[in-house]
């Protein structure tokens, strides 16, 4: 009887554990992680949470910049926090409908001075961020 009974906590705590991990991240949490990573300057785990084909916009549809492969979202953001040593993010609001993400942002520590307060729409397809939108009053 013992036996049977810790086989079956044994294998319990096995197969619980690996349920767990199969699930996908969440767009919300992909999207702290991104912030996470910007505010620790860390350019490789903030371009790992974007798709290869991305593209930033000015609300509503203004191209800003298009990038075709995580690599060079890695090197212009490693180039655009050594520019901006003291660049720091913070998120007082968000919003979540499925796979989009609307995050209120206050930027500060840029080297211009410039404190940017924006809305910011993130649009996530197959796990990572492949679309941004900025809206926020320009200076």
């Amino acid at each position: 009887m013992k036996t049977a009974l810790l086989t079956f906590a044994l294998s319990a705590c096995l197969v619980l554990p690996v349920a767990a991990q199969t699930s996908a991240e969440t767009p919300e949490a992909l999207v702290m992680r991104q912030i996470d990573a910007w505010n620790r300057h860390d350019a490789v785990a903030f371009a790992a949470t974007y798709a290869d084909s991305l593209k930033l916009y000015a609300f509503p549809n203004t191209l800003l910049r298009a990038f075709t492969f995580r690599r060079e979202v890695e090197e212009f953001y490693a180039d655009f926090f050594r520019k901006n040593p003291a660049l720091h993010a913070e998120v007082p609001g968000r919003l979540v409908l499925g796979n989009t993400v609307v995050l209120r942002e206050t930027v500060t520590g840029r080297a211009d001075g410039r404190v940017v307060q924006s809305v910011v729409t993130y649009k996530i397809r197959d796990g990572r961020i492949a679309a941004v939108y900025f809206d926020y009053d320009k200076p």
